[in-house]
Protein backbone atom coordinates (compact mmCIF):
# COMPACT_ATOMS: atom_id res chain seq x y z
CA UNK A 1 0.00 0.00 0.00
CA UNK A 2 1.48 3.32 -1.08
CA UNK A 3 1.64 6.03 1.56
CA UNK A 4 2.53 9.59 0.64
CA UNK A 5 5.07 11.60 2.63
CA UNK A 6 4.07 15.26 2.88
CA UNK A 7 5.75 18.48 3.99
CA UNK A 8 5.28 20.32 7.29
CA UNK A 9 2.99 22.96 5.75
CA UNK A 10 0.43 20.28 5.00
CA UNK A 11 -0.56 20.30 8.67
CA UNK A 12 -2.08 23.76 8.18
CA UNK A 13 -3.61 22.66 4.87
CA UNK A 14 -5.54 19.90 6.62
CA UNK A 15 -7.13 22.42 8.97
CA UNK A 16 -7.87 24.91 6.19
CA UNK A 17 -9.33 22.36 3.79
CA UNK A 18 -11.31 20.72 6.59
CA UNK A 19 -12.94 24.08 7.27
CA UNK A 20 -13.58 24.63 3.55
CA UNK A 21 -15.16 21.18 3.32
CA UNK A 22 -17.57 21.94 6.17
CA UNK A 23 -18.46 25.31 4.67
CA UNK A 24 -19.82 23.61 1.55
CA UNK A 25 -22.83 22.74 3.70
CA UNK A 26 -22.23 24.07 7.22
CA UNK A 27 -25.56 23.01 8.71
CA UNK A 28 -25.46 19.39 7.59
CA UNK A 29 -21.68 19.07 7.92
CA UNK A 30 -21.52 20.29 11.51
CA UNK A 31 -24.75 18.62 12.63
CA UNK A 32 -23.63 15.27 11.14
CA UNK A 33 -20.40 15.34 13.13
CA UNK A 34 -22.22 16.22 16.34
CA UNK A 35 -24.84 13.51 15.79
CA UNK A 36 -22.09 10.94 15.27
CA UNK A 37 -20.47 11.81 18.57
CA UNK A 38 -23.81 12.16 20.38
CA UNK A 39 -24.87 8.66 19.36
CA UNK A 40 -21.70 7.21 20.88
CA UNK A 41 -22.16 9.28 24.04
CA UNK A 42 -25.78 8.15 24.45
CA UNK A 43 -24.72 4.53 23.99
CA UNK A 44 -22.07 5.00 26.67
CA UNK A 45 -24.75 6.08 29.16
CA UNK A 46 -26.72 2.84 28.80
CA UNK A 47 -26.43 0.54 31.83
CA UNK A 48 -24.40 -2.67 31.63
CA UNK A 49 -23.75 -2.80 27.88
CA UNK A 50 -23.12 0.94 27.43
CA UNK A 51 -19.30 0.92 27.18
CA UNK A 52 -19.26 -2.12 24.87
CA UNK A 53 -21.91 -0.62 22.60
CA UNK A 54 -20.17 2.76 22.52
CA UNK A 55 -16.84 1.26 21.47
CA UNK A 56 -18.56 -0.83 18.78
CA UNK A 57 -20.34 2.28 17.48
CA UNK A 58 -17.26 4.52 17.31
CA UNK A 59 -15.75 3.16 14.07
CA UNK A 60 -19.20 2.76 12.48
CA UNK A 61 -20.25 6.35 13.19
CA UNK A 62 -16.83 7.66 12.17
CA UNK A 63 -17.21 5.84 8.84
CA UNK A 64 -20.64 7.41 8.45
CA UNK A 65 -19.30 10.92 8.90
CA UNK A 66 -16.46 10.18 6.49
CA UNK A 67 -19.17 9.25 3.97
CA UNK A 68 -20.69 12.69 4.56
CA UNK A 69 -17.28 14.26 3.96
CA UNK A 70 -16.97 12.35 0.69
CA UNK A 71 -20.36 13.70 -0.37
CA UNK A 72 -19.30 17.25 0.51
CA UNK A 73 -16.05 16.81 -1.40
CA UNK A 74 -17.86 15.61 -4.53
CA UNK A 75 -20.66 18.21 -4.25
CA UNK A 76 -23.11 15.37 -3.74
CA UNK A 77 -26.36 15.99 -1.91
CA UNK A 78 -25.83 15.14 1.76
CA UNK A 79 -28.49 12.89 3.26
CA UNK A 80 -28.82 12.09 6.99
CA UNK A 81 -28.90 8.38 6.09
CA UNK A 82 -25.23 8.65 5.10
CA UNK A 83 -24.35 8.62 8.79
CA UNK A 84 -25.58 5.01 8.88
CA UNK A 85 -23.39 3.93 5.96
CA UNK A 86 -21.15 1.98 8.32
CA UNK A 87 -24.09 -0.31 9.12
CA UNK A 88 -24.43 -1.21 5.44
CA UNK A 89 -20.82 -1.68 4.37
CA UNK A 90 -17.93 -3.58 6.02
CA UNK A 91 -19.80 -3.53 9.33
CA UNK A 92 -18.10 -6.60 10.80
CA UNK A 93 -14.64 -5.20 10.04
CA UNK A 94 -15.56 -1.87 11.62
CA UNK A 95 -16.83 -3.64 14.74
CA UNK A 96 -13.54 -5.57 14.83
CA UNK A 97 -11.71 -2.23 14.95
CA UNK A 98 -13.91 -1.22 17.88
CA UNK A 99 -12.95 -4.43 19.66
CA UNK A 100 -9.28 -3.73 18.99
CA UNK A 101 -9.70 -0.25 20.46
CA UNK A 102 -11.28 -1.62 23.62
CA UNK A 103 -8.60 -4.30 24.03
CA UNK A 104 -5.90 -1.68 23.50
CA UNK A 105 -7.38 0.57 26.17
CA UNK A 106 -7.69 -2.35 28.59
CA UNK A 107 -4.08 -3.33 27.93
CA UNK A 108 -2.86 0.23 28.54
CA UNK A 109 -4.84 0.38 31.79
CA UNK A 110 -3.43 -2.97 32.91
CA UNK A 111 0.12 -1.81 32.22
CA UNK A 112 -0.46 1.39 34.20
CA UNK A 113 -1.79 -0.53 37.22
CA UNK A 114 1.03 -3.09 37.01
CA UNK A 115 3.77 -0.48 36.73
CA UNK A 116 2.26 1.92 39.26
CA UNK A 117 1.48 -0.70 41.87
CA UNK A 118 -0.21 0.29 45.13
CA UNK A 119 0.84 3.94 44.80
CA UNK A 120 -0.97 4.36 41.50
CA UNK A 121 -4.01 2.40 42.68
CA UNK A 122 -4.29 4.61 45.78
CA UNK A 123 -4.10 7.80 43.72
CA UNK A 124 -6.74 6.56 41.28
CA UNK A 125 -9.06 5.54 44.11
CA UNK A 126 -8.76 8.98 45.69
CA UNK A 127 -9.27 10.67 42.34
CA UNK A 128 -12.48 8.76 41.64
CA UNK A 129 -13.89 9.20 45.13
CA UNK A 130 -13.12 12.92 45.22
CA UNK A 131 -13.87 13.42 41.48
CA UNK A 132 -10.76 15.57 41.27
CA UNK A 133 -8.46 14.87 38.32
CA UNK A 134 -5.85 17.22 39.79
CA UNK A 135 -4.91 14.60 42.36
CA UNK A 136 -3.06 12.61 39.71
CA UNK A 137 -1.02 15.64 38.66
CA UNK A 138 -0.26 16.40 42.31
CA UNK A 139 1.00 12.85 42.82
CA UNK A 140 3.30 13.18 39.80
CA UNK A 141 4.57 16.57 41.01
CA UNK A 142 5.27 15.16 44.47
CA UNK A 143 7.98 12.96 42.99
CA UNK A 144 6.34 9.53 43.23
CA UNK A 145 8.39 7.74 40.59
CA UNK A 146 6.07 4.73 40.24
CA UNK A 147 3.05 6.93 39.56
CA UNK A 148 5.03 9.01 37.06
CA UNK A 149 6.30 5.90 35.28
CA UNK A 150 2.80 4.41 35.17
CA UNK A 151 1.38 7.57 33.62
CA UNK A 152 4.22 7.75 31.09
CA UNK A 153 3.73 4.11 30.09
CA UNK A 154 -0.02 4.57 29.78
CA UNK A 155 0.22 7.74 27.70
CA UNK A 156 2.79 6.12 25.39
CA UNK A 157 0.57 3.11 24.77
CA UNK A 158 -2.54 5.26 24.28
CA UNK A 159 -0.69 7.46 21.79
CA UNK A 160 0.41 4.39 19.83
CA UNK A 161 -3.17 3.12 19.91
CA UNK A 162 -4.54 6.40 18.56
CA UNK A 163 -1.91 6.51 15.80
CA UNK A 164 -2.73 2.94 14.73
CA UNK A 165 -6.50 3.44 14.92
CA UNK A 166 -7.31 6.92 13.60
CA UNK A 167 -7.28 6.14 9.85
CA UNK A 168 -8.19 2.46 10.16
CA UNK A 169 -12.01 2.83 10.03
CA UNK A 170 -11.71 5.11 6.99
CA UNK A 171 -9.44 2.66 5.16
CA UNK A 172 -11.74 -0.24 5.98
CA UNK A 173 -14.87 1.62 4.90
CA UNK A 174 -13.63 3.17 1.65
CA UNK A 175 -11.02 0.63 0.59
CA UNK A 176 -12.34 -2.66 1.95
CA UNK A 177 -8.96 -3.64 3.40
CA UNK A 178 -8.73 -5.98 6.38
CA UNK A 179 -8.77 -4.44 9.87
CA UNK A 180 -5.20 -5.58 10.55
CA UNK A 181 -3.88 -4.08 7.31
CA UNK A 182 -5.81 -0.88 8.02
CA UNK A 183 -4.24 -0.60 11.48
CA UNK A 184 -0.76 -1.12 10.08
CA UNK A 185 -1.36 1.43 7.31
CA UNK A 186 -2.73 4.00 9.77
CA UNK A 187 0.30 3.59 12.03
CA UNK A 188 2.76 3.78 9.14
CA UNK A 189 0.95 6.70 7.49
CA UNK A 190 1.00 8.79 10.65
CA UNK A 191 4.66 8.07 11.43
CA UNK A 192 5.68 8.78 7.84
CA UNK A 193 3.99 12.17 8.16
CA UNK A 194 4.89 12.87 11.76
CA UNK A 195 6.11 16.41 10.94
CA UNK A 196 2.89 17.69 9.31
CA UNK A 197 0.90 15.73 11.89
CA UNK A 198 2.76 17.53 14.69
CA UNK A 199 2.09 20.90 13.02
CA UNK A 200 -1.57 19.95 12.70
CA UNK A 201 -1.76 18.90 16.37
CA UNK A 202 -0.21 22.18 17.52
CA UNK A 203 -2.68 24.21 15.44
CA UNK A 204 -5.61 22.25 16.86
CA UNK A 205 -4.32 22.82 20.40
CA UNK A 206 -4.17 26.55 19.78
CA UNK A 207 -7.70 26.49 18.38
CA UNK A 208 -8.83 24.51 21.41
CA UNK A 209 -7.49 27.18 23.75
CA UNK A 210 -9.01 30.01 21.70
CA UNK A 211 -12.42 28.40 21.26
CA UNK A 212 -12.42 27.11 24.83
CA UNK A 213 -13.13 30.62 26.13
CA UNK A 214 -16.51 30.71 24.40
CA UNK A 215 -19.43 30.18 26.82
CA UNK A 216 -21.60 27.05 27.11
CA UNK A 217 -19.06 24.87 25.34
CA UNK A 218 -19.87 26.42 21.97
CA UNK A 219 -16.20 26.38 21.01
CA UNK A 220 -15.94 22.63 21.43
CA UNK A 221 -19.09 22.12 19.37
CA UNK A 222 -17.36 23.95 16.53
CA UNK A 223 -13.96 22.35 17.03
CA UNK A 224 -15.18 18.76 16.91
CA UNK A 225 -16.59 18.88 13.34
CA UNK A 226 -13.43 20.67 12.19
CA UNK A 227 -11.23 17.97 13.71
CA UNK A 228 -13.22 15.20 12.03
CA UNK A 229 -13.34 16.95 8.64
CA UNK A 230 -9.60 17.67 8.74
CA UNK A 231 -9.00 13.99 9.56
CA UNK A 232 -10.77 13.13 6.30
CA UNK A 233 -8.66 15.65 4.39
CA UNK A 234 -5.45 14.26 5.86
CA UNK A 235 -6.55 10.74 4.91
CA UNK A 236 -7.14 11.88 1.32
CA UNK A 237 -3.70 13.51 1.24
CA UNK A 238 -1.70 10.69 2.81
CA UNK A 239 -3.28 7.65 1.15
CA UNK A 240 -3.74 7.27 -2.60
CA UNK A 241 -7.25 6.70 -3.85
CA UNK A 242 -8.03 3.15 -2.74
CA UNK A 243 -11.77 2.88 -3.24
CA UNK A 244 -13.17 -0.39 -4.46
CA UNK A 245 -14.47 1.39 -7.56
CA UNK A 246 -12.37 1.35 -10.72
CA UNK A 247 -9.62 3.99 -10.64
CA UNK A 248 -10.92 5.70 -13.77
CA UNK A 249 -14.26 6.29 -12.04
CA UNK A 250 -12.70 8.01 -9.04
CA UNK A 251 -12.27 11.78 -8.86
CA UNK A 252 -8.77 13.17 -8.31
CA UNK A 253 -7.62 13.66 -4.71
CA UNK A 254 -7.26 17.11 -3.13
CA UNK A 255 -4.19 19.15 -3.99
CA UNK A 256 -0.90 17.42 -3.13
CA UNK A 257 1.63 20.18 -3.68
CA UNK A 258 4.18 20.32 -0.90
Amino acid sequence: MEIRKLGAARGWTWVKQGYQLLMRNPLLGISSALLSVLSVFVALMLPAIGPLLAVALMPIMLAGFMRVCRALEENEKVAPAMLLAGFRKHTSSLIALGAFLMLGMMFASTVMVTVGGESFAAVMEKMHSAEDSQLLMQAIASGDSRVSLAVLAGLTLMLALVVAWQYAPILVFFSGVSPWLALRASFAGTLRNIIPYTVYSLIMQVLTMLLGILPFGIGMLLLLPLAMASLYVSYRNIFPWLDEAAPEAAPPPPETNQ
